[in-house]
């Protein structure tokens, strides 16, 4: 068949005004080429879809079978239109982030949410990983975007800075720095015990947490290597040790574990926060990875 949408378009028009003059002007063309598209195709589906007469046109059972198909087919090409262009414009498909750390209770769920209230219709799938896992994932597309601690050094991958966040001690139940609620100076925790990131899963934190401890002229006595937040927090809930943490580990409130704001004064800038951000790769954006990039620049606290 070679039927095409104006003819579509001109059978449901004719279907409802029931008159080829109404429905040519509705449709804007003049009457004799649209009832020819008419006689058309009614020759070509070899039924009849209108009786006419001088003074009326009535709708036969083929042709309301056949308004009811247009109708749908005309709704079902203007869906797939507005998906195919919300797509292309990066407002539907799918994203896929790469996440793990501290940055779960913060970064992730407000760049997502906020994130949906622009783009509802996009899918967004997760996966749980370590910062190295992250760059490794982006490098061979298995994840879009993935939410990490700044800076990473990888020239295939392009980085956005969103926020800096403070820095807490993490200190065990019945520790002698839980007598006072002010901040603690890194040489206080001298005398402690430390619970620390694996080196190779916090991503640069163990050696700022080694830089910290040395600007303090101390070498801490690391007790525990864990791989995650709430590893770490688990541990020092123990007793096993104190830590120094990024401030969205409070939000574990884990009974035996205790927080304070760590001193920063005279501490470099680059070891007193932690900037986290979103990483993804260099000239593999898809349509909604740049949508939701833009979001981000919209909404981040801070430049790159």
């Amino acid at each position: 068949m070679t039927m095409d949408l104006r003819q579509l378009r001109y059978l449901i028009a004719l279907s409802e005004e029931l008159n080829f003059t109404r429905a040519a002007a509705r449709c804007h063309v003049s009457q004799p080429p649209f009832s020819r598209a008419i006689r058309d195709l009614e020759t070509e589906l070899g039924v009849r879809l209108f009786e006419r007469d001088k003074h009326h046109v009535t709708l036969t059972s083929a042709g309301a079978s056949m308004v009811e198909d247009a109708r749908k087919s005309l709704a079902i090409l203007h869906e797939g239109t507005r998906r195919a262009q919300r797509t292309a414009a990066g407002f539907s498909g799918t994203l896929t982030f790469g996440f793990g750390g501290s940055n779960v209770y913060s970064l992730l769920p407000s760049l997502v949410s906020s994130f949906r209230t622009v783009a509802p219709d996009v899918l967004v799938a997760f996966q749980a990983m370590p910062v190295l896992n992250q760059i490794e994932a982006l490098r061979d597309g298995t994840i879009d975007i993935g939410i990490l601690r700044l800076p990473v050094f990888d020239e295939l991958i392009a980085t956005r800075f969103v926020y800096a966040e403070p820095l807490v001690v993490a200190l065990p139940g019945g520790h002698p720095l839980l007598a006072d609620s002010g901040a603690v100076a890194v040489d206080q925790l001298a005398p402690s015990p430390f619970v620390a990131y694996e080196p190779t899963r916090g991503f640069n934190f163990h050696s700022d947490l080694l830089a910290l401890c040395s600007l303090a002229s101390f070498a801490p006595d690391i007790v525990h290597l864990a791989p995650t937040t709430e590893a770490v927090v688990g541990i020092v809930a123990c007793g096993e040790g104190v830590a120094i943490l990024p401030a969205s580990a409070e939000r574990l409130r884990m009974r035996g574990c205790s927080f304070r704001p760590l001193n920063v004064k005279n501490v470099p800038v680059h070891l007193s926060q932690v900037r986290f951000g979103v990483a993804w790769r260099k000239g593999q954006e898809s349509a909604v990875t740049l949508r939701f990039l833009e979001h981000v620049a919209k909404t981040a606290s801070g430049g790159d």
